[in-house]
């Protein structure tokens, strides 16, 4: 199948979630893998504006980095919320797989006024991990963040998503496809009950008869 990284739905509503859904699925069984190279990840950098247009043009020409680091703080992003929406808690082995990343993220940080007030941010060089490092600022932000209830697995694709719906009901991380295809299996399956039961009366009907 082909690469799909460049169409991939960014429906996370949070950079670090956006991130973790760069698989075409989580459930029933894991799917196909979108950051299969270096290149595959430079173009979701540059999709998810992670480092400005100026900055980026810079950081693309540098040598590329470890894709198998680029992944394990994938999948330790996914572990650690899915098991929050699973079990309503953190995992402290979780976190710890997360502080490791962010122990190395704190050296070349400061914090620094903006046009949207004081932020945590890398602003001073451009570093080959610059865009993994904001990432794993951007999972600590949202387990710090009162949004944290609100993350949620697709009840479809098991996809993380941020719920912004205003009675925070929201089960699917895309409403036209997955919310689709649930319906779809629903009504499918109500459908064939329904059959079931009719022939079901009919066979009793026909053996009270005889």
């Amino acid at each position: 199948m082909q690469n799909q990284i460049d169409e991939i739905s960014l429906d996370g509503g949070w950079l670090c979630l956006d991130f973790a859904n760069t698989v075409s699925a989580r459930k029933p069984d894991r799917g196909e893998e979108y950051l299969q190279t270096w290149d595959d990840y430079v173009s979701w950098v540059r999709r998810l504006a992670v480092i400005p247009e100026s900055e980026f043009n810079n950081w693309r020409t540098m040598t590329p980095g470890d894709m198998d680091e680029v992944r394990a703080l994938r999948e330790a992003i996914f572990e650690l919320f899915d098991y929050y929406v699973k079990n309503g808690k953190i995992h402290p082995g979780h976190l710890d797989t997360l502080n490791g990343f962010l122990h190395e993220v704190y050296m070349y940080t400061c914090i620094k006024m903006t046009e949207n007030g004081l932020q945590r941010g890398i602003f001073k060089k451009t570093y080959v991990e610059k865009p993994l490092w904001l990432i794993a600022l951007s999972a600590e932000s949202l387990l710090l963040s009162d949004r944290l209830p609100r993350v949620k697995t697709c009840d479809n694709c098991g996809w993380l998503f941020l719920d912004t719906s205003k009675n925070g009901t929201r089960r699917w991380c895309n409403m036209h496809t997955c919310g689709s295809q649930i319906k779809a299996k629903a009504w499918y399956h109500r459908k064939k009950e329904e059959g079931n039961r009719k022939e079901n009366a009919s066979g009793s009907s026909e053996a009270t008869i005889h």
